[in-house]
């Protein structure tokens, strides 16, 4: 899989980095035209969905045990440091600064222990986002229905009827006033365009270009026809789709052109490998420089040093002390279905 979509690991990647851009940039004190090109790196969360939905098209479930083993294998990738991270803030918030807003839910931490907010509101940004963790309970609800979207997925024909079912879910459950509730059904649509990008991946790149356009065409006109205004990450996602599809094998050929992995491609697999940890960690990071910048004057370069430092001894930690335990243990437990 690595090897054939190579172009998934650059594209992953580059999510990566925009939203680390697009919470940054705000800390340097980016202003005006920096300012907007940073906020388009918001759009990198809509792509990691898409990526999602695609390689959830390319996992193998048929093996023995293959849907257990597929939720094993995503729970302890995605949970583990999802969880060290609202056990920090546990510590931060509630031991240390004492800071926690009031609940009306009556849930508090139980709303990231288990993930509520894909599905229940949640009332203000401290319960919904900490520490830019708002997607993981997106991410693992579709985990969840992965497998049997899967088999609805069967082909280029079904995935598009889906795709188009999704949309207008998002755009029933708008207009229905319900946006707070049930959450994954606003964004159910990113992840099933992955999904169908597999499917028309597999007609080639030109031809699945081509029907890519033609659906986001005629889901623009359908909106238009009805009135609906537009999701500004809608046409970022149609675009992340035909970029996808035009680089499928790309970057694969480049590496096997060269004898040996160069440079670049090494520095990419790297990052690719730290995307996880690089995309939860850094928030915690920047939490952190935020309260120390209320306390001393931190110029954007020594904003800019300190975050990047810290998210990268953060991510080893993460990776020695978290993710690589986990994983292993995930191992065991895989292992142990497949018996």
């Amino acid at each position: 899989m690595t090897k054939r979509y190579g172009n998934i690991r650059v594209l992953r990647v580059l999510a990566c980095l925009a939203v680390l851009i697009t919470h940054l940039a705000p800390k340097m004190g980016a202003q005006g035209l920096a300012a907007d090109l940073a906020n388009l790196g918001a759009s990198g969360v809509y792509l990691f969905f898409l990526i999602s939905g695609f390689l959830a098209c390319a996992e193998r479930m048929q093996e023995k045990g293959g849907i257990a083993i597929y939720y094993i294998k995503r729970a302890f990738r995605i949970l583990p440091l999802y969880y060290a991270v609202v056990l920090y803030n546990m510590a931060l918030h509630g031991l240390v600064l004492k800071d926690v807003p009031p609940d009306p839910g009556g849930l508090y931490w139980l709303r990231y222990f288990f993930c509520t907010n894909a599905f229940l509101p949640a009332p203000d940004n401290f319960w919904g986002n900490l520490s830019a963790t708002w997607t993981v309970s997106l991410f693992m609800a579709f985990y969840l229905c992965a497998p049997f979207l899967k088999k609805a997925v069967r082909d280029v024909k079904s995935g598009i009827l889906l795709y188009l079912a999704a949309v207008a879910l998002r755009y029933l459950w708008a207009g229905l006033g319900l946006s707070s509730y049930m959450m994954f059904f606003h964004y159910l649509h990113f992840f099933v365009l992955g999904m169908l990008v597999w499917q028309l991946g597999q007609l080639g790149k030109i031809r699945g270009t081509v029907d890519a356009a033609a659906v986001a065409a005629s889901v623009w006109l359908v909106l238009a026809a009805t009135g609906q205004k537009v999701d500004p990450f809608l046409p970022w996602s149609w675009l992340f789709a035909g970029i996808t599809l035009l680089t499928d094998g790309f970057f694969a050929q480049k590496q096997d052109a060269k004898k040996g992995t160069g440079l670049l491609q090494k520095g990419i697999s790297l990052l690719d490998s730290y995307s996880y940890s690089i995309y939860l960690v850094h928030a915690v990071v920047l939490d952190a420089v935020e309260m120390l910048a209320a306390h001393i004057f931190l110029p954007g370069p020594a904003v800019l040093a300190l975050t990047l430092s810290l998210t990268a001894a953060g991510c080893l930690a993460a990776r020695f002390l978290v993710e690589r335990p986990a994983q292993k243990l995930g191992r065991r437990l895989v292992d142990a279905v497949r018996i």
